[in-house]
């Protein structure tokens, strides 16, 4: 056995870690964690140099012989400069731009039993506000009519060599990429309402603003996890990059939820041969597979059994990651 300490300071990352940040074996490693009043004690344990460490936003900084500096914040666009040339810098998110990002995968942990909902819900619970509309808004009245027959163009590198590359740097494209997720999140959620307002709960103080029907922020995980569970939950992807697996949709798989998500760079490897069952293209596709998980019972049950099964062995692909970076 192995020890691995998980230092995690702050309580909004330590929500993030999801399952991860519990007592857990993952093979040959057991990894605990340490947050709040009780990560002053794991810096202590780490300060002693006999195990290998965890670091979550680097927050202390820890050398490469002693462990990673794991960045939940997305790409390396959003690790502070002075922090982006350590060789043991690891992210949760992978850019579309480059191939720079170290991505230490994490995977769902399942430990609750399925539930399925004949009554099911459609849940979408986020943030909606641009950051910086006035470079953003103008590209995205250029190029909306066409992202709205084909999502997965946000996310193509060739579309911003293209598009952007001589105007524009990563970091600049970045920008523009990032209010482009945000405002396609509008584009969709209005095609729900449109087609499922009696099925649909929208969550988030920024869409009050917007739709009458829309419900406050959600702060309690517990009540997250049980609105997640058994009923049909969206993710329209990462603003900050793309992966299938990142905190929010690993929050709906460990709640119990059915996962619909936007296509993102790796679904194919991430759920195989299930990857039509647990994803959409655009806007015909969503509703598409939306009005069959909503009237065919049988084919939610399963697939939602699916899901869980395709995740029974998150933790040997952890404990393979820890091999390799450790």
């Amino acid at each position: 056995m192995k020890l691995v300490i998980l230092l995690c300071k702050s309580s909004y990352r330590k929500r993030n870690l999801n399952n991860f940040c519990k007592i857990n074996f993952f093979g040959k490693y057991l990894i605990l964690s340490f947050s709040f009043i009780f990560y002053y004690f794991g810096l202590i344990i780490s300060k002693l140099k006999i195990f290998k460490t965890i670091s979550i936003d680097s927050i202390p900084h820890i050398d490469k012989r002693n462990g990673f500096n794991f960045w939940l914040t997305g790409t390396i666009h959003k690790i502070p400069k002075k922090f982006r040339d350590r060789n043991n810098n690891y992210v949760n998110m992978r850019s579309v731009f480059h191939s720079n990002d170290n991505v230490f995968q994490l995977y769902p942990i399942i430990k609750k039993e399925t539930k399925f909902i004949k009554n099911k819900k459609i849940i979408y619970i986020s943030s909606y506000k641009l950051k910086k509309p006035e470079i953003s808004s103008k590209y995205w009245e250029i190029y909306k009519e066409k992202i709205s027959k084909n999502f997965r163009l946000i996310d193509d590198k060739y579309f911003w060599l293209n598009e952007f590359n001589s105007k524009y740097d990563d970091q600049e494209k970045f920008v523009i990429y990032r209010d482009f997720k945000i405002s396609l999140r509008m584009l969709i959620v209005k095609n729900i309402f449109y087609n499922f307002k009696n099925n649909f709960q929208l969550y988030g103080n920024d869409w009050k603003d917007y739709f009458k029907e829309a419900h406050a922020n959600v702060e309690k995980k517990k009540i997250i996890q049980n609105l997640y569970r058994g009923n049909i939950c969206l993710d329209f992807g990462s603003i900050s990059g793309s992966l299938s697996l990142y905190p929010r949709s690993i929050e709906i798989i460990e709640s119990g939820g059915y996962l619909l998500q936007l296509r993102q760079s790796d679904s194919n490897k991430i759920f195989g041969k299930h990857e039509d069952y647990f994803t959409f293209t655009d806007l015909n596709d969503l509703t598409k597979k939306l009005k069959i998980l909503k009237d065919d019972f049988g084919f939610y049950k399963s697939q939602l059994k699916s899901l869980k099964e395709i995740f029974q062995n998150s933790k040997n692909n952890i404990e393979k990651q820890l091999d390799s970076i450790l």
